[in-house]
């Protein structure tokens, strides 16, 4: 997948790399058979990345069609929530959808690391 990001400013990598406040976090769970539906939320973009890594043993729970209006308004990141709304609409299938937007916040965590480990 090629990504078109602009780097991130210090001040959004920063932002993309801490956790919200707890009011502001976004529902998520896992279904994992036979234990049936474990409910979470996410408070982080790192957090994000981490819950929606690959495993073949349990499938993530989260609304992709609200994802990119947290990430706009709670990270403030409204380029990364663009092209997660832009690869959401476009994917055949949920677990599909799952993946891109795992590469696409991976992609982002790493610029913002690269940004910031430059600032330092």
């Amino acid at each position: 997948m090629i990504y078109g990001f602009a780097l991130p400013s210090e001040a959004l990598s920063r932002k993309i790399l801490t956790p919200v406040a707890f009011k502001e976090r976004f529902p998520a769970g896992r279904l994992k058979p036979p234990v049936g539906i474990i409910g979470g939320d996410i408070r982080s973009l790192v957090e994000l990345h981490l819950f929606l890594e690959p495993d073949e043993a349990t499938l993530p729970g989260i609304d992709l069609q609200t994802l990119p209006n947290w990430i706009a308004q709670s990270i403030g990141d409204p380029e990364l929530a663009e092209s997660i709304r832009a690869v959401v609409s476009a994917r055949n299938n949920y677990v599909e959808g799952c993946q891109k937007v795992y590469e696409l916040v991976g992609h982002r965590l790493n610029q913002a690391r690269m940004v910031l480990k430059e600032a330092t």
